[in-house]
């Protein structure tokens, strides 16, 4: 018995060990982590992503000295961690994340690739002031490094980087122009373009986003090099001041969107200036030039074509024509002081779904705007005559009748009028609600009430009506017809219901007399013939 509960217990033993063992293994083919981005310079972020860890902290490795400790693994072996790229040297590194189940096999390794960079503290001043320029990621110990200022020279002699590829000097802004300028470095092994430029500002200064634009356009000044917190800021627009009161950040600095107002076209001013440590003229002016512009308006009527035209940005007392489609509307108008002009016209009919108006000046300012219509379902159309039932006679008089009797015997009293030969049989009628501007018609007319044996389909009739003639119907018998709508930018309607109409040859009526003229005309004549035969036998 012993030896039996030994032998069961070991055997259970190896049942939880090969689970173990096989657990372990499927995790160490599921370890994985990833990194975005894979290059970057010193300090840049990194975000960390991992799955298939078994623990519940984990950690970073920079080339096997730890980094980051007791990172957080969820529930699901997930890691998701952002960290800087510490101070090192240029190349590939690696970088490994383990985590705290102890189970060796349970890691996960990648290669970052560090690239060289500078930067400088602070990023802005005035000529005299003292700027340290720090350089990162450069080779261990890499000779030769040179700092530019604008592309020349900054430092007297070379300089060396320490083991860790770091390297730092000190210079003082050069007494130029306020503005912005670029920094540069590069060394024995890293090159020029591998080091991106710092732009560095000489303030008190002011940039604008974007430089042109019509009217109304919304544009970013930022501002650097001025004094802590200042307040009073100050923005004005060819003299005027059109935004104040503006208060600067602790560094100095400051963004403020501003909307050009209406101005003539060309180039116009903007000026900087704070209380009075920064007063007028200290801060270099903007140059914005403005362009021509039109916005669009639509009547809210029904069925209205009007449309406002609304310019900005042209110059003063310019007389301005308005094209439809390159369509000349005859709609001109002359701009104000400012450049502007508000004229109202009826769009003419142009097909199409995407439509252009154009405004051009007489002094050379254009500017056009394109809308899209949209694309709506004209009405249904409702049918109205003939109706549902009616009797359409192919011959509608005696007279038709008998000629036709005559010209099927043998041709007889044949007319050269071709209007006899395919005369109107009826008119079909419909109409549609609302305005019918624009709209198309499709007329089908079929033997069957499933329209499946078609007679006739007519596309593109532009009235509500249509002429049916001989020609377009083979023989008397039932017919149905109906009618669908097409609107100017591809909308279609629905099919009306349908009416059916009889081809009949005529009237009870005009058979009748037809065929009694035909027996009296016969009888006479036979009443001729007979009469002068008797004359004859007479003589």
């Amino acid at each position: 018995m012993n030896s039996k509960r030994i032998l069961l217990i070991t055997s259970g033993l190896l049942v939880i060990i090969s689970s173990l063992f096989s657990l372990i293994t499927t995790h160490v083919e599921a370890t994985t982590i990833a990194l975005k981005p894979t290059s970057g310079a010193v300090g840049s972020h990194i975000a960390l992503t991992g799955d298939g860890f078994i623990g519940k902290l984990a950690t970073i490795f920079w080339d096997d000295k730890k980094l980051v400790q007791n990172v957080p693994v969820s529930k699901d072996g997930l890691i998701n961690y952002v960290f800087d790229v510490p101070s090192t040297t240029r190349g590939t590194h690696v970088l490994k994340v383990t985590d705290d189940s102890n189970w060796t096999t349970i890691n996960a390794s990648l290669n970052f690739s560090v690239t060289p960079s500078i930067t400088t503290e602070p990023l802005w001043g005035k000529p005299g002031n003292h700027i340290t320029i720090f350089g990162s990621g450069f080779a261990p110990s890499e000779d030769g490094i040179v700092a530019e200022w604008d592309g020349k020279d900054l430092l007297r002699a070379p300089l060396t980087a320490d083991r860790t590829g770091s390297w730092n000097t000190m210079f003082d802004v050069p007494n130029i122009a306020k503005g912005e300028y670029t920094i540069s470095a590069y060394g024995a092994i890293s090159k020029a373009q591998e080091v991106p430029v710092v732009l560095f500002t000489i303030g008190p200064y002011c940039t604008a986003t974007p430089l042109s634009g019509p009217v109304g356009t919304k544009v970013t000044l930022n501002g650097k090099g001025f004094r802590s917190g200042e307040d009073g800021v100050t923005f004005t627009w060819d003299g005027p001041i059109i935004d104040t009161n503006f208060t600067a950040q602790p560094n100095g600095t400051f963004s403020w969107p501003i909307t050009v107002p209406p101005s003539v076209k060309g180039k116009h001013t903007i000026g900087i200036y704070g209380s009075s440590f920064t007063p007028k003229h200290i801060v270099p002016d903007i140059e914005f030039e403005v362009t021509p512009s039109i916005s669009l308006s639509f009547s809210s009527l029904i069925g209205s074509k009007d449309v406002t035209v609304s310019g900005y940005g042209y110059n003063a007392g310019e007389s301005v024509a308005i094209t439809y489609d390159k369509i000349n509307t005859g709609a001109t108008t002359t701009t104000d002081d400012n450049g502007s002009f508000s004229i109202t016209f009826q769009a003419p009919f142009s097909p199409g779904k995407d439509h252009t108006v154009t405004a051009t000046g007489s002094k050379g300012a254009v500017a056009q705007q394109t809308y899209t219509v949209t694309m709506t379902i004209p009405p249904t159309p409702q049918l109205l005559g003939p109706g549902s039932g009616a009797k359409i006679q192919t011959y509608n008089s005696v007279v038709d009748v008998i000629f036709s009797i005559f010209k099927n015997v043998g041709g007889l009293f044949e007319s050269s009028d071709s209007s006899q030969k395919d005369s109107v049989l009826a008119t079909l009628t419909w109409k549609i609600d609302g305005d019918a501007t624009g709209v198309t018609y499709t007329l089908q007319i079929a033997r069957t009430a499933d329209f499946s044996n078609e007679v006739l389909l007519k596309d593109d009739i532009a009235t509500t009506s249509f002429d049916l003639y001989k020609s377009n119907l083979l023989s008397a018998g039932t017919y149905y017809w109906r009618v669908k709508a097409s609107g100017d930018v591809g909308g279609v309607s629905p099919w009306s219901n349908s009416w059916n109409f009889d081809v009949i040859t005529a009237s009870s009526l005009v058979m009748t007399l037809s065929v009694a003229i035909l027996l009296l005309v016969l009888a006479i004549v036979a009443f001729g013939v007979f009469a002068l035969i008797n004359r004859n036998k007479q003589r």
